[in-house]
């Protein structure tokens, strides 16, 4: 007996200084001054797109969907922390999470900024899109200072949560800049630590 697959090409993907991410890949943003002088990690920090993180549609010129933006962690303490994408900026208050309806055109940037950090530390966000009965999400760090507190707290459960570098090798920790795949035993996503 012969099988066959069939797979479904993808429709859109998320894309950071140019180049293609797998789903459920992670960007790592480190804290650096604005245009204003102020400390800040952007996704998006110039009008090109090709300098950012952007969600690209390959298929089609024209498309309606959903984003979720979700902030699980935050020691940054930002003035402030705001969301640009389909047509508007909405800022975080007392929020962790917020959902837009949107239509890309193309292409789409993803600005998602931290302006005014008032101290080290770190902030985790998950972005997921959908676009039809098609979704892909994004993990975006923002790293003011070290990045070790990044790792361990990604790594909440020993048990259950696994860090490999891309040999495939078992980590215990990251100290150093690289690409890292992160497993919980369900799902396996990209973790990469800019120094």
């Amino acid at each position: 007996m012969c099988w066959t697959a069939s797979v479904k090409a993808q429709s859109f993907e998320f894309q950071y200084q140019g180049k293609s991410l797998e789903d459920g890949a992670t960007v790592t943003i480190s804290a650096e001054p604005n245009a204003f002088g102020e400390l800040s990690c952007e996704t998006n920090p110039s009008a090109n797109a090709s300098n950012g993180l952007v969600l690209k549609l390959l298929q089609n010129a024209s498309a309606n969907g959903s984003a979720t933006l979700e902030i699980t962690e935050n020691t940054l303490y930002p003035k402030m922390l705001q969301w640009c994408m389909g047509g508007g900026c909405t800022p975080f208050g007392d929020e962790k999470m917020l959902t837009k309806k949107l239509t890309v055109n193309e292409i789409e940037q993803v600005q998602f900024d931290a302006t005014e950090i008032q101290s080290k530390g770190y902030l985790l966000a998950t972005l997921k899109v959908t676009i039809g009965l098609e979704s892909h999400q994004v993990f975006i760090q923002f790293i003011n200072g070290e990045a070790t507190g990044v790792a361990q707290m990604l790594k909440t459960d020993e048990k259950n949560q696994v860090m490999f570098d891309l040999k495939g090798c078992k980590i215990k920790d990251t100290r150093r800049s690289g690409i890292y795949i992160v497993s919980d035993g369900n799902q396996k996503r990209k973790l990469i630590i800019n120094k």
